[in-house]
């Protein structure tokens, strides 16, 4: 069998560089031949456990940089995106674990459906200022999806396997490296892995990787949330 590479992309809501990230990779599956799986994970899980002090918003210089790059991000990846009041104390006090494991729950149902369900959700919340991390939130947002059966998606999300998956893929992560989002990890089909890679303005690099093409942006491929 040849040693075929696959990618693991995993990203968390309340990052929106993982919004970068997820158009990016999202957009390019579609002329990649390399499998790609998308792996919902806890970015509070992954800051407790490397203890990292240097988040940029805790830097009041690199907050100001930063607020200033989400915008200049999100214009390359042609993304509709306004900071949320109050975003630096919402970033640094507000969990998302409510949205982590809804998403897990969707993918269990369908991964089509989660990627839907989280670009939804990044819409709502860096596109009209509205929150995200609540059942109820997440349950108006499958709403206007027009979800199947979203009150099962939502009581799914509390049992035992789904906490599992979203806890195992919070310590894959963490066990290959792993200190913010979005991460990735470039696999063999054995699931050895040959390299891991932090940040959304990374494509480039992971597409020469993997020997398949960059092609920017791809503005004509974004979806609507």
């Amino acid at each position: 069998m040849p040693n075929r590479k696959q990618v693991k992309f995993f990203f968390d809501v309340i990052s929106p560089y993982s919004y970068f990230g997820f158009e990016g990779i999202t957009r390019h599956r579609t002329v990649w031949k390399t499998p790609i799986q998308m792996k919902p994970f806890f970015f509070a899980g992954v800051v407790r456990h490397t203890e990292n002090p240097g988040l940029p918003l805790r830097v009041p210089i690199k907050e100001k940089y930063m607020h200033k790059d989400l915008l200049f991000s999100a214009q390359y990846w042609g993304i509709p995106f306004r900071l949320p009041k109050d975003y630096t104390n919402v970033m640094l006090n507000t969990s998302s674990i409510v949205p982590q494991r809804i998403l897990v729950a969707a993918q269990l149902r369908d991964n089509a459906l989660m990627e839907d369900v989280a670009r939804a959700l990044w819409h709502r919340f860096y596109a009209y200022g509205k929150p995200i991390f609540t059942k109820s939130q997440v349950a108006e947002v499958l709403r206007d999806l027009h979800v199947k059966n979203s009150d099962e998606l939502l009581m799914m999300s509390d049992s035992a396997e789904v906490k599992n998956i979203l806890r195992e893929n919070t310590d894959e992560a963490i066990g290959n490296g792993c200190f913010g989002a979005p991460w990735m990890h470039i696999t063999d089909n054995h699931g050895k892995v040959l390299q891991t890679v932090f940040g959304s303005d990374r494509l480039p690099q992971v597409a020469d990787f993997l020997d398949e093409p960059f092609k920017g942006p791809m503005r004509e491929k974004k979806q609507n949330a």
